[in-house]
């Protein structure tokens, strides 16, 4: 699977019961990278994410989903599935927030491949794509 997921600058992936990943712009990025692919996700996320045309919305979506199909993250443990990822895309939102739920992943096992920044609706968003193996 190809995860996607929204980060603060601390990991945190939820702040006081709130996704990081509010920002409109963000979403289009998101969109042009699945393009027409499934995007498997909860309920939580469905509520936001409505302009996927092709959404999966299941309790147990990480279970479900493919090896070439997007996860949306926003509220899930990774570490019980790391092995079934082969990719993950992290938005990292250059902010610290009090956050409640952390990205519990180490990425000493990927590489990554890809960075970009782009200006999001309310502030910098940097895009960075990793696959699995060791770090340059």
């Amino acid at each position: 699977m190809i995860v996607m997921i929204c980060l603060d600058d601390k990991g945190g992936m939820r702040f006081h019961d709130r996704r990081q990943s509010q920002d409109r712009i963000l979403r289009q990025r998101m969109k042009e990278i699945v393009k027409d692919a499934k995007v498997f996700m909860n309920e939580t996320s469905e509520k936001l994410y409505q302009e996927f045309q092709n959404r999966v919305v299941c309790k147990d979506f990480l279970e479900k989903a493919g090896e070439n199909d997007y996860c949306l993250v926003e509220d899930q443990s990774l570490l019980p599935l790391e092995k079934e990822i082969k990719k993950i895309i992290i938005f990292w939102w250059n902010k610290i927030y009090p956050a409640d739920m952390f990205f519990d992943l180490s990425l000493d096992q990927w590489q990554l491949v890809e960075t970009k920044e782009f200006e999001g609706s309310s502030h910098q968003i940097t895009e960075e794509i990793y696959i699995k193996g060791e770090r340059e």
